[in-house]
């Protein structure tokens, strides 16, 4: 054991009982006992090392501190030493001999290890006291066990290292309820609080909220915190945007009460969660929209209304390309100005065509930080000045074989670079409006050949009806007329006679068979006398022929529609009266058809068992093939339950005339054929 040259004690020391002896005198002395107590509560001990003597003395709670009982032992200076932890013991030795060589007061930490082997870190304060011929003769001081101190002051240090680490902003707020009204003021914060909102407010200890934290006053926050009391001593919002903050973030709030009329605030950025909760919800909801058979105006509208939403500042658009390949149409944007929309409406595409126009080209992605200076906007920066569109990043819309069906752009008032979420929100956005897009020019496209397929059956019914009626009506007739001939030469032969009125009534009954296959095919009613008149008479056939009372009530007066169009109503309203007679076991029924603000409306209702809520999963053919006739008319067929019993199908679909030779009817607004 190294020991301090010329200050060592070779021979054991007096026992401390010696020291305790002669304080013996002074135990009972007021002073001392408070003495012994102060230090007992503050585990301070007391020693004193007179040099020439080699002479320690400890007090009793110094013999505590080192996990000895009082006066179990004498006490050396090279005892002491031992006692010092080994990485410590030539630090403290050093130090000792120093500042016996300098004189004065000196302090020290070290570390003991108790007989348990406990350790225990004591703060050691002593002052060298020298002899009249300036050499020292004794060291005075005490060592204070600071262990819990420092093992308090350890935690507190991990605690606030994970506070102002963890991803939570921790704000504490004193209220002020003296004010009107009550006013918060600002305890603390930690560095994470800052971080997420963007600004510096661990520096305004004291100021009010409406001061260092300006942009939660106009939000649900302040009065969240003073909502804080007995009753509600912990208060919550699931998602709070603090619209004036940076990006506009989302927090998920928590208040709760803390002691001496504080109450602390707790933010979570949970931005990205609600972000990614919303953009799920808003994918799933276009496709039902788009399963729904709704407009495609309306899909990618709501589309462009939920990246607005999720992104502050955002100006969507979505353009889509037409039948050329070579032009952009406007198709949805709820913010931008509508001068701005119509004036690059039907713009070309290009290498150099703006944000859109050139991601269509290039069929990637373009971003375009400042129009002002981006050369891609040499020739439409005109039209986006007057706006005070700054800058605009544009995505192509991509189809399944990757052709291009047009664009989705976010334009900002203010110079902006794109950042790794909103990239990926324009091409999930873009990503559901191809979908979109697609789907309904596949629907155009199915519906067009379905038109087709449907027009070139009703040519070959037509055809057909007047073959029948004109080629084997007519030879019917002539063979009538052949039989009646031969009646009138027949003879007395009276077995011949009854023969030829057996000929005569089988001619008239394949003559009527052969009317009424051709009225089916194709009514000449329908051509001659118009869709009023088709309807009435068919009507009159089905009452006659399934005995079921039908009730007509048609005020469409002289007017003309074009023939496709009054053929696609009345193969509706034969559909309709069809499902009547096999499904319905219907008694009555009533049809209604006229004209109302440049509409053509037709209602069939009937007192039958009621079609049970159709949908499109449950409808039959014939249901589909109703309102796919009403869909390519413009209009809208609707079968629904009646609320007294049986059925009513309603169609609503827009007029049409002839070209040749239009009605004025002075009521209506009569779209282009």
């Amino acid at each position: 054991m190294r020991t301090i040259e010329g200050y060592s004690n070779p021979q054991p020391g007096p026992l401390a009982g010696r020291a305790s002896v002669d304080s013996g005198v002074h135990m009972g002395s007021k002073v001392e006992r408070q003495l012994e107590i102060v230090q007992q509560i503050t585990h301070i001990g007391s020693w004193e090392w007179e040099v020439k003597t080699g002479i320690v003395t400890w007090s009793d709670e110094l013999y505590r501190v080192y996990g000895l009982a009082p006066h179990s032992r004498e006490i050396t200076f090279d005892f002491y030493l031992s006692c010092i932890h080994p990485e410590d013991r030539e630090r403290v030795s050093d130090e000792i001999r120093a500042a016996l060589q300098r004189g004065g007061r000196f302090a020290h930490r070290e570390r003991i290890v108790r007989p348990d082997g406990t350790i225990r870190e004591l703060d050691t304060m002593a002052e060298v006291s020298f002899g009249p011929d300036g050499s020292p003769v004794g060291l005075i001081g005490t060592c204070r066990d600071i262990t819990e101190e420092l093992r308090r002051d350890e935690r507190l240090r991990l605690f606030a290292d994970i506070v102002d680490h963890m991803e939570l902003g921790l704000s504490i707020w004193r209220l002020d309820g003296t004010s009107v009204p009550p006013v918060l003021r600002l305890v603390a914060s930690n560095v994470a609080n800052e971080r997420m909102t963007g600004i510096a407010i661990t520096t305004s200890v004291g100021q009010p909220m409406q001061e260092c934290f300006a942009a939660a006053t106009g939000t649900e926050l302040p009065a969240l915190l003073i909502g804080i009391d007995e009753h509600h001593a912990r208060r919550e919002l699931p998602a709070c945007r603090v619209a004036k903050l940076p990006g506009a973030p989302t927090f998920a709030v928590k208040a709760f009460s803390l002691p001496d009329h504080c109450v602390g605030l707790a933010l979570e950025d949970v931005t990205l969660r609600v972000r990614t909760q919303r953009l799920h919800f808003a994918e799933r909801r276009a496709l039902e929209m788009l399963a729904a058979g709704e407009l495609l105006e309306d899909i990618l509208s709501a589309i462009v209304s939920v990246i607005e939403e999720l992104v502050p500042d955002t100006l969507a658009s979505i353009l889509t390309l037409d039948e050329t390949g070579t032009r952009l149409r406007h198709a949805a944007s709820n913010s931008l100005p509508a001068a701005y929309t119509r004036a690059l409406d039907n713009t070309p595409i290009g290498p150099s065509a703006g944000s859109c126009g050139t991601a269509a080209y290039r069929r990637d992605s373009v971003f375009v930080f400042d129009i002002e200076t981006d050369p891609l906007w040499e020739d439409f920066r005109g039209l986006a000045r007057p706006f005070g569109l700054r800058a605009c990043w544009s995505s192509p819309i991509l189809a399944n074989d990757g052709h291009v069906l047009g664009t989705f752009a976010m334009y900002y008032r203010t110079p902006r670079r794109p950042e790794g979420s909103a990239i990926e929100l324009i091409a999930r956005a873009a990503h559901v409006a191809g979908i979109a897009i697609e789907r309904r020019q596949l629907d155009a496209q199915l519906s067009a050949l379905s038109a087709r397929v449907e027009a070139a059956r009703e040519d070959e019914r037509t055809g057909i009806a007047r073959e029948i009626h004109d080629v084997l009506g007519q030879a019917l007739t002539a063979l009538k007329l052949d039989i009646a001939w031969v009646a009138r030469r027949r003879g007395e032969d009276p077995e011949i006679g009854a023969k030829l009125v057996e000929m005569t009534q089988a001619a008239e009954d394949m003559i009527g068979a052969v009317r009424r296959i051709s009225s089916e095919l194709r009514p000449g009613i329908l051509d001659d006398l118009g869709l009023q008149a088709a309807i009435e008479w068919q009507s009159e056939e089905i009452a006659a022929r399934a005995g079921i009372a039908i009730d007509v009530k048609a005020e469409l007066g002289d007017v003309r529609l074009e023939r496709g169009f009054a053929t696609a109503v009345f193969r509706i309203f034969q559909e309709a009266m069809t499902n009547v007679v096999r499904h319905a076991n219907a008694q009555h029924v009533v049809v209604e058809l006229g004209l109302e603000r440049g509409r053509l409306r037709l209602s069939i209702s009937d007192d039958g068992i009621g079609v049970r809520d159709p949908t499109p999963r449950t409808s039959s053919l014939g249901l589909l093939g109703m309102r796919e006739r009403a869909k390519r008319l413009g209009g809208e067929c609707i079968v629904q339950r009646r609320e007294v019993g049986g059925t009513v199908v309603s169609l609503s679909v827009p007029l049409r005339f002839p070209v040749d030779a239009p009605v004025d009817t002075g009521e209506f607004v009569r779209p282009e054929s």
